[in-house]
């Protein structure tokens, strides 16, 4: 008996794909049949390096685990690439393509292509992040408002047969952040010693935000300088205002004439900062009047040699008060850039008023006002020249700014 109808059927029974048969004048023969392979799928899509991290923007390499990649073709980005499986050779087969998937996209619109990619293997590609418009947060093709959703997508028609398929399951979501841009217009004097809030124009978020979106965008500040060649961090928080604006929360600051930078990080993606706005000057505070045993204890603190003096400071407590009559007088100061001050001033319009004063730290210093005539106005702003923090550093000397704190009464309170 014949063994090639047997060989005949294993063989069509080992092929991965079924044989054509056709009957042509009473010949029996196979036809070869082009390979399907399956759907690309995704069980994993993280930023590279990472095994939990999701969070990307524009550049950002990921790595996509999954299967189904073989025969993709790195860095194809052919936009006329159809997701529904065509036989080989035909319209629109033999495309590769990674898309990023807007949260309301389809099959034939609201995505945007990947960059670059490579194939690594049949379950592993690297992707290069591109940029997406983050537009209203609504339209098909813009990552979702707030969280900033989006889905990778897989489309393998290869040259070789029917493989092409949509790979989107919540493994392969990822969160687009838009690298946020801080612009503020002018020129800001903050108050060293914290507090206040400072409305900053920013660009990059969705111009439908909104209150409630906006807390999901998961954004933080950053008010740095850098001094003697050291950066001076701080945190700050950042709130709501409108889509194209921000409230940062400014924290206390050194005293310097360098400009300070305002960083928004969206997420854990660093922003552009405005670099030449913002500034810390140089400020009193509050002014105490040294009366009774403290000011025996003052008189003893300022006469005391330099680096001296008693670690116990006098306590001065009453008002910013002196009497408007010739004598001489102990004040405590508190402020900020103290330290190094000269060319202390308590004259005030038409006074006569002798100052040494002695600083106790950057914060605190005593002064012996020695009245001779007071000023016409009974009022006089208590003034310094703020000094160079550090000398012939990088750093350089503050303003002084007048504040209702530094203002000294020449009128004893009864």
């Amino acid at each position: 008996m014949s063994k090639e109808p047997r060989a005949f059927a294993r063989r069509g029974a080992q092929a991965l794909t079924a044989a054509t048969i056709a009957v042509s004048g009473g010949t029996i023969f196979a036809g070869q049949a082009q390979a399907v392979l399956p759907v690309p799928t995704i069980t994993k899509a993280f930023v590279a390096g990472s095994t939990s991290n999701k969070v990307v923007t524009a550049g950002t390499t990921i790595e996509i685990t999954g299967s189904g990649f073989t025969g993709m073709v790195d860095n194809q980005a052919d936009s006329a690439c159809n997701v529904a499986p065509v036989a080989y050779p035909g319209t629109n087969s033999g495309c590769s393509q990674v898309r990023f998937l807007g949260a309301s996209a389809s099959n034939t619109a609201g995505f945007v292509l990947a960059t670059r990619y490579t194939v690594v293997s049949d379950t592993k590609i690297v992707v290069s992040v591109p940029s997406i418009a983050v537009g209203t947060g609504s339209a098909a093709g813009d990552p979702a408002l707030g969280t900033g959703s989006v889905k990778v997508q897989v489309v393998n028609t290869t040259g070789t047969g029917t493989s092409s398929g949509i790979s989107v399951s919540t493994a392969s979501e990822l969160f687009y952040r838009e690298k946020l841009v801080a612009n503020y217009n002018g020129t800001v004097v903050a108050n060293p010693n914290g507090g206040g809030t400072l409305t900053v124009p920013v660009t990059g978020l969705p111009s439908g935000t909104t209150s409630s979106s906006f807390t999901k965008e998961n954004i933080t500040g950053y008010v740095y300088s850098t001094v003697a060649g050291s950066p001076n961090v701080s945190l700050t928080s950042v709130s709501f205002n409108d889509a194209s604006n921000v409230n940062v929360t400014l924290p206390p600051g050194a005293p310097a004439g360098n400009l300070v930078g305002i960083m928004l990080v969206h997420d854990g993606i660093t922003g552009t900062a405005d670099a030449n706005s913002l500034t810390y000057p140089a400020v009193i505070s509050k002014i105490q009047a040294c009366t009774g045993t403290a000011a025996t204890a003052a008189a003893t603190w300022v006469a005391a040699t330099p680096g001296q003096q008693s670690a116990t400071l006098p306590d001065c407590t009453d008002s910013a008060n002196i009497p408007s009559t010739a004598g001489t007088y102990y004040i405590k100061v508190t402020g900020k850039g103290l330290t190094g001050a000269t060319a202390w001033s308590a004259d005030g319009a038409g006074g006569a008023v002798a100052e040494t004063c002695v600083t106790a730290s950057d914060t605190v210093a005593y002064c012996k006002l020695v009245v001779t005539t007071a000023p016409t106005s009974g009022v006089a702003p208590l003034t310094f020249t703020p000094a160079d923090p550090d000398s012939t550093g990088d750093a350089t000397a503050p303003i002084l700014v007048p504040t209702g704190g530094s203002i000294l009464v020449y009128n004893t309170l009864i």
